[in-house]
C-alpha cells in the first residue's frame, strides 16, 4: 500500500510538473533544418542575418549555420521572410522539394528557392522581446598632455509586422501598403579634454521610422538632434521625410539610397536661432562576413544642399568597422566627418573629423 501510494504520488507530481511548464517551453524546439551533408537538426530557429542562421538545440546549445549549406527548413512559428528580390512575406515554412521551402499562411502558399531567402526575423509577441541593439563605450587617455577622450554610442531598433494588405497578394506586401515597419534610435556622444585647450563636445542622435513597400521601395521619416563645439554649433534639430530604395540586399551586402526634403532649426555660438530647409540625399552601405567571429563594415553618407540658402552645403559621413572578439562582444573603429560650407557663426570651423575606438556589446 505504501509503495502504491508513493508511485501514485510520483505520478501526480510528474503530471503537475508538466502542467506547470508553459506549453511554449515544451514545444519550443520543434523546428528542423536539413543541411547539404544530409544531417537533420531539430531545435529552435532564432533568426537569419548576414548569411547565418542562428539555431538553438538541446544537444549543441546555440549554433550558427551558413545559409548556403542549408537545403530546407521547417517551422510552425511565424517569421518575417525577406527574399533576394526585396519582397517580404509573413508566415511559417515547410520543406519543399530539393533546395526549396514552402511559405504558408491562412491565405497563401508559395514555393521559393531556399537560397532566395536573405533574412528571417521572428514575429515576437511583445514589444520588449522585439527590441535589439548594441552599446559601445570608448575611453582613451594620454598622460603626457593629460588628454582624455570618452565616447558612448549605440543603437536600439524595433522591427514588427505592421498591417499588411492581403486582399490580392496574401502575405506579400501590397504596392501601396506595408507589412514591414522598422524603427531605430541611434546615438553618438563624444567628450574630449586636454590641458591648455577648450573642451570638445559632440553629440548626435537620430530617431527614424521606415516602412517597406513593394519591389524594395520604402518611405522613411527621421528626427535628429546635433551639437558640436568644433563647429560652434550649439544645437540643431532636423526633421526629414522621403522615399528610398534598397539597391542591393544579399547575405553579405546591403545598399540603400533615399532622398527627401527637411526642416532644420539651428543656433551657432553667439548667433540667434535660425531656420533652414535642407534637401536630404543619403546612402547607407553595409558589408559583413561570417565565421567563428563576425566582421561588419557599415557606412552612411548624407549630402544636404540648403534650398533657402543656395550655395551652402552640409555633408555628414560615418564609417564603422566592427570585429567580434567574443560572442556578442566586439571592438569598433569609427570615423566621422561633418562639413558645413557656410556656418553662420563668425570664425567657426567648416569641417570636423574624428576617429574613435571602443568596445561594444550586442543585445
Amino acid at each position: 500500500m505504501v509503495k502504491l501510494s508513493r508511485s501514485l504520488a510520483h505520478a501526480l507530481a510528474a503530471v503537475l510538473l508538466l502542467v506547470a511548464i508553459p506549453s511554449s517551453a515544451v514545444a519550443q524546439k520543434t523546428d528542423s533544418v536539413l543541411v547539404r551533408n544530409g544531417d537533420l537538426m531539430v531545435g529552435e530557429m532564432k533568426t537569419l542575418q548576414r548569411g547565418q542562421l542562428e539555431f538553438k538545440t538541446d544537444a549543441m546549445s546555440t549554433v550558427y549555420v551558413k545559409w548556403p549549406r542549408i537545403v530546407n527548413v521547417t517551422t510552425q512559428k511565424v517569421f518575417e521572410i525577406e527574399l533576394v528580390d526585396g519582397s517580404v512575406y509573413f508566415g511559417s515554412m515547410t520543406a519543399g522539394t530539393q533546395d526549396s521551402v514552402v511559405i504558408e499562411s491562412d491565405s497563401l502558399t508559395i514555393t521559393v528557392p531556399t537560397q532566395s531567402v536573405v533574412s528571417l526575423e521572428r514575429i515576437k509577441p511583445s514589444f520588449w522581446d522585439a527590441l535589439d541593439g548594441n552599446l559601445n563605450l570608448g575611453i582613451n587617455f594620454t598622460q603626457q598632455n593629460s588628454k582624455a577622450d570618452f565616447n558612448l554610442s549605440g543603437e536600439v531598433h524595433y522591427a514588427h509586422e505592421g498591417e499588411p494588405n492581403t486582399s490580392e497578394k496574401g502575405l506579400r506586401l501590397n504596392k501601396f501598403s506595408s507589412g514591414y515597419a522598422y524603427s531605430k534610435l541611434d546615438y553618438n556622444a563624444t567628450y574630449s579634454r586636454q590641458d591648455s585647450t577648450d573642451d570638445i563636445q559632440r553629440f548626435n542622435s537620430t530617431l527614424s521610422h521606415l516602412r517597406q513597400l513593394r519591389d524594395r521601395w520604402f518611405w522613411q521619416v527621421a528626427v535628429s538632434g546635433e551639437q558640436n563645439s568644433q563647429l560652434s554649433l550649439d544645437f540643431r534639430a532636423t526633421v526629414t521625410a522621403g522615399v528610398g530604395r534598397f539597391i542591393k540586399q544579399s547575405n553579405k551586402l546591403d545598399l540603400a539610397v533615399w532622398a527627401g526634403p527637411g526642416f532644420s532649426r539651428e543656433q551657432f555660438t553667439g548667433e540667434s536661432p535660425d531656420n533652414s530647409i535642407p534637401l536630404m540625399l543619403a546612402g547607407d552601405f553595409e558589408y559583413f562576413t561570417w565565421g567563428t567571429l563576425d566582421t561588419d563594415i557599415s557606412s552612411q553618407l548624407s549630402v544636404m544642399p540648403i534650398l533657402d540658402n543656395w550655395g551652402r552645403w552640409r555633408i555628414n559621413f560615418t564609417l564603422s568597422v566592427n570585429r567580434e572578439v567574443l560572442k556578442n562582444f566586439y571592438v569598433t573603429i569609427g570615423v566621422t566627418d561633418a562639413f558645413d560650407s557656410d556656418p553662420t557663426a563668425a570664425d567657426a570651423n567648416t569641417n570636423d573629423f574624428s576617429l574613435t575606438t571602443s568596445f561594444g556589446w550586442k543585445f
